[in-house]
């Protein structure tokens, strides 16, 4: 018998055990897969132990199986990987939530600043424009810390927080001006343009995880003697200026004639921040 049928074989037998919840011998899936039973040893031991369980001198196929694909389990046969991959799962228990909305007309601008998070070059220059002075009072970092920390110190926020993003496309419609009558609406002149605009907004996400337990933003192992652990509401207060600054007010000042600019928070508090266009 082929190695491929013998594999398919062993598919089927462990597939009917899975669905049968019953238990079965060594000497079983040797008979009904022509392996040998060294063969048949070493696969329940290594290849299939994310499938296969031993207990009591019996073999017990877990359900799982039953999703896995005959592809997949051919993979595994072939290779020295395991079919599942163990996880670790975190669950902070508190996190900011962003969410960016902007005109999909100025997606490049959007998109060109997104872009700038992820790497060091753009940061550093981001921090020259806002001023390490001005990061340190916001911050309340001593004096005796060095403006290369204070620097050092944002670009490993950056590096440990904002990872990635999701964006997604919105279709909506807004009032351009102020209520009015249809009638009013119909007569009014073509200069001002329509009253009711179609636009589609592009909506970008951002979750970040506030850990109590992270090393806290003011001692970084940079900082001597090291402070007492912030709470989750300081440490929040501190994620909230550096995202703020660093991301929202350089996506502002690179898109021009926008009425309004909005960032949705959730997740700790709710707030609506609101970059309102100043008139001429």
């Amino acid at each position: 018998m082929k190695n491929v049928d013998k594999l398919q074989s062993a598919f089927d037998f462990l597939l009917e055990h899975a669905k049968s919840g019953k238990s079965f011998k060594l000497d079983d899936l040797v008979k009904s897969s022509n392996w040998t039973e060294g063969t048949a040893k070493i696969y329940l031991s290594k290849k299939f132990s994310d499938l296969v369980e031993k207990r009591n001198g019996a073999y017990y196929v877990s359900p799982e199986i039953l999703r896995v694909r005959y592809e997949d389990f051919k993979d595994l046969y072939r290779q020295k990987q395991r079919l599942f991959t163990d996880y670790v799962r975190k669950t902070p228990q508190k996190v900011l939530v962003y969410e960016f909305f902007m005109p999909l007309s100025r997606e490049d601008r959007l998109r060109e600043a997104l872009d700038n998070l992820f790497y060091k070059d753009t940061i550093e220059q981001r921090i020259k424009e806002i001023g390490v002075a001005n990061i340190r009072n916001a911050l309340n970092f001593p004096k005796s810390i060095s403006d290369d920390e204070v620097a050092q110190f944002v670009i490993h926020f950056m590096d440990n927080t904002i990872g990635g993003y999701s964006l997604h496309l919105v279709n909506g419609r807004f009032r351009a001006g102020e209520l009015t009558t249809r009638r009013e609406v119909v007569a009014r002149p073509f200069s001002q343009g329509p009253y009711l605009v179609d636009e589609t907004t592009a909506v970008v996400r951002f979750i970040l995880p506030v850990s109590e337990d992270q090393e806290p933003p003011s001692q970084l192992n940079l900082f001597e003697p090291a402070k007492d652990t912030p709470s989750s509401d300081e440490l929040a207060e501190q994620m909230r200026w550096l995202f703020l600054n660093l991301f929202a007010e350089a996506v502002t000042r690179v898109v021009k004639k926008e009425d309004e600019i909005w960032l949705l928070e959730s997740g700790m508090r709710s707030a609506l921040y609101r970059w309102v266009r100043k008139a001429e």
